[in-house]
């Protein structure tokens, strides 16, 4: 398997990028280690972090999807917010399927990486669930995290106090998906966009795939869109269909009996 990509993003915080899969995260501290996301598993990112740091490392998971937990069999432990915990199934840990996804990974064909590089994972992973009490001191760099719900319903900020910087997993995107099963309405997803909004103004925002780093603007963009659909809508639609707003390549893609709590 072949190590990912590393990009410095400020002293001791470092992009991994699976190959234009994922974009997982290293935070280092003087004492210990922080990764966040472990991507779907088709590269090294085990082999990678070690060639970057000689600590104690901890992972957590912006989410329980499968290209951002795919790769956990490479590590003994992973914390992941109790609210996804319920939506973790071991199968989507499982060689077929997470060569399934990387077959969808454009990029990495492209960089040479081969469905064979999917390995079975060295660990039957243990994933320990956290809430908002979460917080982790690496020595110089100071951790925590915020609940965020929407795209899943346990997906989580991660913030590098420090560092001033936002791990934001896929809560706020482009071609953001809320219609995947464990997602969450519109109207729910709402407030965790705005308080990354606000967020935005003083601390850097990076999220989960494609171009790293999200900008205010673009954030304020995504929740003028999800308003307008809720706007749009009388109430919530059945049956339940999955629709795009605005019809763009970046844009919401919701399901139509999921618009707003029920």
């Amino acid at each position: 398997m072949r190590k990912l990509p590393v990009n410095k993003i400020c002293d001791g915080v470092f992009l991994l990028d699976e190959f234009g899969g994922t974009n997982c995260y290293l935070v280092v501290g003087s004492e210990r280690a922080l990764l966040i996301d472990c991507g779907t598993g088709f590269a090294d990112l085990k082999g990678t972090v070690e060639s970057i740091i000689d600590l104690p490392l901890t992972v957590i998971a912006t989410h329980g999807h499968c290209d951002h937990i795919g790769g956990a069999g490479a590590f003994p432990e992973i914390y992941i917010h109790k609210d996804d915990t319920a939506f973790i199934n071991r199968i989507q840990f499982t060689v077929p399927v997470r060569k399934i996804f990387s077959m969808g990974v454009g990029d990495a064909r492209r960089q040479g990486v081969k469905v064979s590089d999917v390995k079975k994972g060295e660990y039957k992973t243990k994933f320990i669930p956290i809430d908002e009490s979460f917080s982790l001191d690496l020595g110089g760099k100071q951790i925590k995290i915020k609940h965020t719900p929407g795209h899943s319903k346990g997906s989580i900020a991660v913030i590098d106090e420090t560092d001033k910087i936002i791990f934001s997993g896929d809560n706020v995107c482009d071609a953001l998906w809320l219609f995947l099963p464990g997602g969450l309405s519109v109207e729910e997803w709402l407030p965790s966009a705005q308080w990354l909004y606000e967020m935005s103004k003083s601390y850097r925002v990076f999220w989960g795939h494609r171009n790293a780093e999200l900008k205010s603007e673009y954030i304020l963009q995504v929740i003028t869109w999800g308003k307008e659909i809720m706007a749009k809508t009388k109430k919530n639609a059945f049956p339940s269909r999955k629709k795009q707003y605005p019809e763009r390549e970046d844009g919401i893609i919701y399901m139509t009996g999921r618009v707003f709590k029920k």
